[in-house]
């Protein structure tokens, strides 16, 4: 079933993002999808934020060389401040190749 947000709650999804909250938190907590949330933002001229790359390419190189090393994914991760995705991500950006994880078929 479609939820339509009144004209005080369009206002207040406004207001938030605007404080800093994100998209996808402002979905899961008003039980919205985030595509509704950006129709919300859109129409009311809210130029939305871009997404900050959450490691520069020295930190990159950095955790690249740990992961080569042998250090696990997910440690070299935590260690970043990163979700392994993230860091996956920026590896595979940075031409490293990645190990496949353990119980996965490749």
């Amino acid at each position: 079933m479609q939820r339509r947000l009144s004209d005080t709650e369009s206002d207040d999804l406004v207001h938030r993002y605007r404080a800093g909250e994100s998209i996808n938190g402002l979905a899961r907590e008003l039980g919205l999808h985030r595509t509704t949330v950006i129709n919300h933002l859109d129409r009311a001229g809210v130029a939305r934020r871009r997404t900050a790359r959450k490691m520069t390419d020295k930190s990159v190189a950095r955790a690249a060389a740990q992961y080569l090393a042998g250090a696990p994914l997910t440690i070299v991760a935590k260690e970043f401040g990163v979700h392994p995705r993230t860091l996956a991500k920026e590896l595979r950006r940075a031409g490293t190749p990645l190990r496949p994880r353990p119980g996965r078929v490749c």
